[in-house]
């Protein structure tokens, strides 16, 4: 009780410096919280259209479809490839558009036979897509890999930003918790020293400045969770009005990354104030 007492007083012993402190970290966990569920969002979004991703071949009419299941079906990329004949084209798409089902017995059927592939690893698609386009029969390739293409690379880049900008902000708040805790320190320098001169051990007085630095962190981060996920959902909400397929984190995802933020924000805290408080009792 001594501990979160003197603590909870040194907070309030130097309102300014608490106030940087905790506004640093605030800023530091909310821009973590958010950016990770944004991240983490695209990731999803990515895997869901790999899982869907599917390369379409066109045929000839003279292609031997026998032959190219057999030759594609032999190949590590391809997961599984099946024949969709002109008529089950054409009734998908009278199917997705029904305006067309007076119209498809006025002409011939224009559609081609095609092979739809599914592949083990979606990142080969551009490679499979060129390989079939080489093969006796095809006459074209179609796939949706671009835009998979360009998303994984956004969330490459995004990862390296990430863990760029996550460094650079918590280094900022561990070195703003320091400083925090050393202006208490030196506050109490006599105080201190008198404790130490009667058999304080270090650890009992380095526990209010852990409480301290813990305190402000641990608010600071429980208030960006809050913020942090009220922003998030009002955002899954309008891009779930514009595009309904688009899928979004669950209320069990966004609570597990606000534990590994509030677990985050503990550790900062309470590691910043040992090491600050550790290193300027060896002064006093």
């Amino acid at each position: 009780m001594y501990a979160i007492r003197e603590g909870l007083k040194q907070v309030f012993r130097h309102p300014t410096a608490s106030l940087a402190t905790f506004f640093t970290a605030l800023v530091s966990f909310t821009l973590l919280y958010f950016l990770g569920l944004l991240l983490w969002n695209l990731e999803r979004v990515v895997q869901t259209m790999e899982r869907e991703l599917e390369v379409a071949a066109f045929l000839g009419p003279k292609a031997d479809v026998e032959g190219l299941l057999a030759e594609i079906q032999k190949w590590p990329e391809v997961a599984s490839a099946r024949l969709q004949t002109k008529e089950e084209a054409l009734a998908q798409l009278v199917l997705d558009y029904p305006y067309l089902a007076e119209a498809k017995d006025l002409v011939e059927n224009p559609l081609p036979d095609t092979l739809r592939l599914r592949l083990r690893e979606p990142e080969a698609v551009r490679r499979v897509a060129e390989r079939l386009a080489r093969l006796p029969g095809v006459e074209g390739v179609e796939y949706g890999g671009e835009i998979t293409e360009r998303l994984v690379q956004l969330l490459q880049g995004s990862r390296v930003a990430m863990l760029v900008l996550v460094g650079l902000l918590l280094l900022n708040t561990f070195f703003s918790v320091m400083g925090s805790i050393r202006l208490s320190v030196e506050s109490r320098r006599e105080a201190l020293g008198i404790m130490l001169l009667v058999g304080a051990t270090r650890r009992f007085i380095q526990a209010p400045f852990v409480v301290e630095g813990t305190f402000l962190t641990l608010g600071a981060g429980l208030l960006a969770v809050a913020v942090g996920a009220f922003l998030y959902r009002a955002l899954a909400q309008a891009v779930q009005t514009l595009l309904p397929f688009v899928p979004v984190l669950s209320p069990e995802d966004l609570g597990r990354t606000a534990g590994l933020v509030l677990l985050l924000a503990l550790v900062l805290g309470a590691g910043g104030a040992f090491a600050a408080s550790r290193a300027h009792l060896r002064e006093v």
